[in-house]
C-alpha cells in the first residue's frame, strides 16, 4: 500500500515493522503511522509495545482458512485487555485474488465476517468501528473489508474509510472541547463568550494533521 509494490517472497514480519504515508481527506492532510506486527504467537508479548498507543487497529485473515479467522479472536482479546477503549477496529479478509480465480477456495463467508463484528465490536465490548455521526459502536459492513494485495484490489480503499474515521473523530473531539467549554463560560455568567476569544477570527482547518 506504502510502496505501491507486491513482493510474494516477502518474508512474516518478525517483532514489528513501520511505514508512514500521507493522504488527503478532503481538506485535512492525514499522516498514516502503519505498523505491521508480528502474528505468531511468540512474539505477542514484544507486539503489543507497539499497538498500546494505536487509534485504529486491523485485524487480518485469510479467507481460504477457518482456522486463521477463528485464531483472529484471540487477538481481538489482545487489543481489549491492551488497547483504549476508543481504537477504531477493521476486520480484512486476504487472499480475495485465489476465491476469485476458485471460489470454493472460501472457507470464511463475507457474511459470517459481518455477524462477527456486529457481535463483538460493540460499545458494550468496548471497542469502535466508526467515527463522525456514527459515533461508537457497530457502524455497519464498512469495518469489513476482502482484500487481495496481489492484485491491488481493496487495500487503498481499507485505508481511505480508516483515515476518514480518523478526521471525523479529531472533529468529534474538537466539538466536544468547544461545547465544554462554551458551557463552562454560561455557567461562569460570561453568556457563553470567553473572553479570552471573543472577536478572533475563525481557524482554518486545511492542511490540519491528525
Amino acid at each position: 500500500y506504502v510502496n505501491n509494490t507486491f513482493d510474494p517472497a516477502s518474508a512474516s514480519t518478525i517483532g514489528a515493522s513501520f511505514l508512514a504515508k500521507k493522504v488527503i481527506i478532503d481538506d485535512s492532510l492525514v499522516r498514516l503511522q502503519i505498523w505491521d506486527t508480528a502474528g505468531q504467537e511468540r512474539y505477542r508479548s514484544i507486539s503489543k509495545l507497539y499497538y498500546r498507543s494505536a487509534n485504529c487497529g486491523i485485524l487480518c485473515y485469510d479467507i481460504t482458512s477457518l482456522a486463521s479467522f477463528e485464531a483472529m479472536h484471540s487477538w481481538l482479546l489482545e487489543l481489549k485487555k491492551n488497547v483504549d477503549g476508543n481504537i477504531i477496529i477493521h476486520i480484512v479478509g486476504t487472499k480475495a485474488d485465489l476465491v476469485n480465480a476458485e471460489p470454493s477456495r472460501r472457507e470464511v463467508p463475507f457474511e459470517r465476517c459481518v455477524a462477527y463484528a456486529a457481535e463483538h465490536l460493540s460499545e458494550e465490548e468496548g471497542f469502535s468501528v466508526g467515527g463522525g455521526g456514527r459515533g461508537r459502536g457497530w457502524g455497519g459492513m464498512d469495518c469489513c473489508h476482502e482484500i487481495s494485495a496481489r492484485d491491488d484490489q481493496g487495500v487503498d480503499e481499507v485505508f481511505q474509510v480508516i483515515a476518514r474515521k480518523l478526521v471525523e473523530r479529531r472533529a468529534d473531539i474538537e466539538r466536544e472541547r468547544a461545547f465544554g467549554s462554551q458551557d463552562q463560560y454560561t455557567r461562569s455568567g460570561n453568556g457563553g463568550v470567553d473572553p479570552n476569544t471573543a472577536g478572533a477570527k475563525e481557524k482554518s482547518t486545511s492542511g490540519k494533521c491528525c
